[in-house]
């Protein structure tokens, strides 16, 4: 923890990650009207590791924040290969209706690209603001896990009616993640730009508190 100064109180936590020795650093400032800024840093250099898949945090909070506004790249789901006909603009969606009922097999869905910023609340509008910090951020809000809809190495041959609800709401907070791929009739790699081939990662994001009730 260190000194608190106009700009808030700064708090860093340094984490090696378990048998890989990878430094992974997660830096908050409590700003003074109780916004958080967010910090996440990670070192890749002299490790010999599979790229990474995506480079971000996943939130957990109660169910009922379940309405979406944001500005970003929408309505539909979009990713960093596959986004130039999601226009940027202001959308609301909810994180049930943003389930595609259509996927055959369950797998990654809703995510959003060049967001700035994006609220997730409660019917009566309480409930979460995020802003990226310093440069655009990538979001999904799910009602599953990520463990839910990709079981691993090996396909369960599950469809979405095998999914089983969950008390909670995943919201998603990425840098980036990697590309769809996939330009010939399936399995090609995404082109390198849209890879996380990089040996150094760093991106900010503030949350702040919304429609809350003011202190008495």
């Amino acid at each position: 923890m260190g000194e608190q100064s106009a700009a808030g109180l700064p708090i860093t936590v340094e984490y090696r990650l378990a048998d890989l020795g990878v430094p992974y650093t997660v830096a908050y400032l409590v700003q003074p009207d109780g916004a958080v800024r967010v910090t996440a840093s990670i070192d890749l250099k002299d490790k010999t590791l599979p790229e990474l898949p995506r480079f971000g945090m996943r939130l957990e909070v109660p169910k009922r924040f379940d309405q979406l506004r944001y500005y970003g790249r929408g309505p539909h789901e979009n990713y960093a290969d596959r986004n130039s006909a999601a226009l940027l603009g202001t959308y609301q969606d909810s994180v049930r209706r943003s389930f595609p009922g259509t996927y055959i097999r369950p797998q990654e869905y809703g995510y959003h690209t060049d967001v700035r910023w994006l609220t997730l609340t409660d019917a009566a509008g309480q409930g979460l603001r995020v802003e990226g910090a310093g440069q655009p951020i990538c979001f999904s809000a799910l009602p599953f896990r990520t463990e839910d809809l990709d079981p691993g190495l090996s396909k369960k041959q599950q469809h979405p009616t095998d999914l089983k609800a969950h008390s909670q709401t995943w919201l998603h907070l990425d840098l980036a993640q990697r590309g769809v791929g996939g330009d010939n009739s399936w399995g090609a790699l995404p082109h390198d730009q849209y890879r996380l081939l990089a040996k150094q990662y760093s991106y900010s994001y503030t949350m702040r508190l919304v429609g809350a009730e003011p202190a008495k």
